[in-house]
């Protein structure tokens, strides 16, 4: 038995005749940007994650870059996040015109380490932008009370942890904006790349609308029964082409209302992982007690100078696994400038070089989960 990372295409023919609804009904309207499927959808993923608004824009990356640019940041104001996240989340400051500055991480979660945050601040920063890893969120209280102390803003990049909760609140609503990716693979993704950005500012709302739309003022809705065209249009700031697609924004919105059966799938799997890895030399990925962790990805660590031994079996064995953001971000040629070296960050460092992705999908079996948990043991009992 082959046991893949994921199965798009189980999850797409599990939902087929809403996707192909939703689709249809597009393409027969003739109205492919911008538009009332947009809207129904930002309108349902709001009332999902708990928020007043939600902009619907081209991809995750693009979700991070408008965010930044809507809080108006300056050269040389500096931004911190974590190294063991993947590039748009650096790209993202850099289009927006600031510095990134890194921060390291918490052993068991993988994500920001409120205790290692305060030393990366100075008098520059003016973000502090945590990743809900994998599915896992940052613990937001003790972040949200250092940037308080500071008057520093804090914008959660949660393009991995759609549905996640950290205290029972949904993530993306602890800041001013929240950032989702909602790409092929992400927990809501659609057939093609997409972002979504929520608020309960209305005023950085209409910001992020402006800005994804080449910064023309909203309202100007075109209709093929408006033979005028409709009023004149007004450009209110230089912005981008960063909508999402009406097309996509339908497929989006059929997948929605069985979000939460795909999470449980998800969740199922990491269950029975967990109980297959008890008192085991691999460490099972960890679930806060105030964490909904939403299971992106389920990644183990083991003992780094086994590690690609380990896989090697794995995949001799037909179990596929993935190595997520390792190296880390610091150690890469583009972030040379950085002048940080191996060792500058090492809790980060340590556990990417421990982890090894395990699937975890909304249709995998128990028995698929079984083989691939039996098959990385059988590994270790022959070590």
């Amino acid at each position: 038995m082959v046991v893949p990372m994921s199965d798009l295409a189980a999850e797409y023919g599990s939902l087929k005749t809403e996707i192909h609804d939703a689709i249809d009904r597009v393409l027969a309207s003739g109205l492919y940007v911008l538009g009332e499927e947009l809207e129904a959808f930002e309108e349902s993923f709001a009332a999902y994650v708990g928020a007043r608004y939600a902009i619907g824009v081209g991809s995750g990356t693009a979700s991070l870059h408008l965010a930044l640019a809507a809080l108006d940041l300056e050269p040389g104001d500096e931004v911190i996040t974590v190294p063991n996240t993947d590039t748009p989340t650096a790209a993202a400051v850099t289009h927006a015109g600031a510095r990134v500055v890194l921060s390291d991480t918490d052993d068991h979660t993988f994500t920001m380490d409120p205790a290692r945050l305060e030393e990366a601040i100075t008098p520059r920063t003016r973000v502090i932008l945590p990743v809900h890893l994998f599915g896992h969120p940052a613990d937001l209280d003790p972040i949200r009370a250092v940037a308080d102390r500071h008057g520093i803003v804090v914008l959660e990049d949660s393009a991995l942890a759609v549905g996640a909760e950290y205290r029972g609140r949904k993530t993306g609503t602890f800041g001013p904006l929240g950032c989702f990716s909602l790409a092929p693979g992400k927990i809501l993704g659609g057939y093609g790349d997409g972002g979504i950005v929520v608020t309960d500012d209305p005023d950085l709302a209409h910001r992020v609308g402006v800005l994804r739309n080449y910064g023309h003022a909203p309202g100007q809705k075109l209709s093929g029964k408006d033979l005028t065209g409709g009023h004149g249009w007004t450009v209110l700031e230089q912005g981008y082409n960063q909508r999402l697609d009406t097309l996509q924004a339908a497929v989006l919105a059929a997948k929605l209302p069985t979000l939460e059966d795909r999470i449980a799938g998800r969740r199922r799997a990491a269950a029975l992982y967990r109980e297959a890895f008890a008192g085991t030399p691999v460490t099972a990925a960890h679930e806060a007690p105030w964490a909904r962790h939403v299971y992106f990805a389920y990644n183990v660590l083991v003992p780094a100078h086994l590690r690609d031994q380990a896989r090697a079996h794995l995949a001799a064995h037909g179990i596929a696994t993935r190595l997520y953001y390792n190296p880390p971000l610091h150690l890469h040629p583009a972030y040379e400038w950085m002048g940080l070296r191996a060792g500058s960050l090492p809790v980060a460092e340590r556990t990417a070089s421990q982890m090894i992705g395990l699937p975890c999908f909304p249709q995998i079996t128990e028995s698929q989960v079984e083989q691939a948990a039996s098959t990385l043991l059988d590994f270790f009992a022959a070590t």
